[in-house]
């Protein structure tokens, strides 16, 4: 008797270990929801390994999915996407299976074939940023700008515009025509005090690619420490892009004061700008082209709740908010391109706007045992 309740006990407890774990993903905005990424603490699935994981959808079919390591040694999230109408609820199943090989939309790397370059994409937009090689270069360049590299094409291009050398012609996907010089270039941050920007002596030292794909990229890159009113400060900023997005989460930790930091855009040819709660948007010229009429013209947005908008300061727009020493301030830079998706400006800013808003009224997820 004894042996016949133990091993019932054994075998109820490795059935508990390993259900199931349905969810119910709810749109509870008045916009529709399109490649929203949901996430899932791992510590809330049972019986899954990263190996064996997969994600079912209303309909039994399985769907890509994301084990999120954030530079950890062991699983942090799972991740998935949703599509969802205004009031549409969803249903998805997370069960150990045979998970499906799918073909990744996004990618980061660094790029030390070109001055230790950290470029990152997905199947909308893709970006660069600059390494330390850079500072002893021909260029002998130091900024914190990112760069744009506009897209015509859901193909990851970022390999084989850096292996062809030329990524300055459009090949038929786009190219590479926005100038970012010493300026904050398409979203990066700086600290804005006095009115002023207080500027970073080197461009990043370190930089760990924590996850690839093929839902979410994300880079942590680290800067050596500069002085801001004869106080050393660094920063930490951690890069996210997800599929489907044109917005990349800029995570930007600041260490050593509390202090009104900047994150916005330089402005070139501004042909149409809008702003609202916590956000600015533009639209303008390619910048860095012999002939902007033929290549198009460059979308351009941050978005960061909260902030002060400075829609033409030093030369950039900006959204301006006070970071706590060492707390993390979160916003997002986005960018579209006339040649690759984005029709007008009224598209654009009614883009942004939904983004921003979206930030304020995610989809509601809940676990059901």
């Amino acid at each position: 008797m004894n042996r016949s309740i133990i091993l019932g006990a054994a075998l109820l407890a490795l059935a508990s270990c390993t259900r199931d774990v349905r969810i119910e993903v709810t749109n509870a905005s008045q916009t529709a929801a399109h490649d929203r990424t949901v996430e899932i603490a791992w510590s809330e699935l049972r019986g899954v390994t990263p190996e064996n994981v997969v994600v079912l959808n209303d309909e039994g079919e399985q769907i890509p999915s994301q084990t999120i390591y954030a530079g950890s040694e062991t699983p942090q999230m799972l991740i998935f996407q949703a599509d969802a109408e205004p009031g549409r609820t969803l249903r998805f199943t997370v069960s150990a299976g045979e998970r499906k090989e799918f073909e990744s939309k996004v990618y980061g790397r660094q790029v030390p074939e070109r001055y230790d370059d950290y470029a990152w994409e997905n199947d909308k937009v893709a970006y660069r940023l600059y390494g330390p090689a850079l500072e002893t270069s021909p260029e002998k360049l130091i900024t914190p700008g990112i760069d744009v590299w506009v897209k015509s094409t859901d193909r990851l291009v970022i390999d084989e515009r850096y292996a062809r050398g030329n990524y300055h012609h459009d090949y038929g996907d786009g190219m590479d025509c926005y100038k970012v010089g010493v300026t904050l270039g398409s979203g990066a941050s700086l600290p804005f005090v006095g009115g002023k920007f207080r500027m970073m002596g080197h461009n990043y030292a370190g930089q760990r690619t924590l996850d690839n794909g093929p839902i979410r990229t994300t880079v942590e890159l680290t800067y050596a420490p500069f002085e801001v009113d004869d106080k050393e400060v660094a920063l930490v900023k951690t890069i996210s892009l997800d599929a489907g997005s044109h917005f990349s989460r800029m995570e930007n930790r600041y260490t050593g004061a509390e202090m009104p930091i900047a994150a916005g855009v330089v402005r070139h040819d501004v042909k149409e700008f809008a702003q609202g709660a916590g956000w600015l948007a533009l639209r303008e010229a390619a910048s860095d082209s012999d002939d902007p009429a033929r290549d198009g013209d460059i979308y351009l947005a941050i978005v960061l709740p909260g902030a002060e908008i400075l829609p033409d300061t030093l030369g950039h727009a900006l959204a301006v908010k006070t970071a706590a020493d060492g707390e993390p301030l979160v916003y997002y830079a986005g960018s579209g391109w006339s040649k690759g998706g984005i029709d007008d400006m009224e598209q654009w800013e009614r883009m942004t706007a939904e983004f921003s808003a979206s930030l304020a009224e995610p989809l509601q997820v809940k676990i059901i045992r």
